[in-house]
């Protein structure tokens, strides 16, 4: 019996510090990065983590059909909070 690989074999070394949870999205044709980057944390302009982590160097060149690895939102700096 084959066992399964974690995303972090197949696709390169792992980060633990950003990438304690790691989503797989398969990349269509009619997404944008920063359409994936609004979908999974609520903010647009965090588009650079999902492309950082994928070393996409065009945005605009993704082929439909890409699996996507979509890193943990990061923690917010600065805050602080209640007990």
């Amino acid at each position: 019996m084959a066992r399964s690989i974690s995303p972090y074999e197949r696709y390169g070394e792992a980060k633990p510090l950003t990438d304690s949870t790691l989503i797989e999205h398969t990349f269509n044709a009619s997404e944008t990065v920063s359409g994936l980057a609004h979908r999974y944390y609520d903010d647009w302009r965090l588009w650079r983590l999902v492309a950082d982590r994928n070393n996409i160097a065009d945005v605009r060149r993704i082929a439909a059909g890409t699996v996507l690895l979509i890193p943990e939102r990061p923690l917010e700096g600065g805050g602080f909070e209640s007990l």
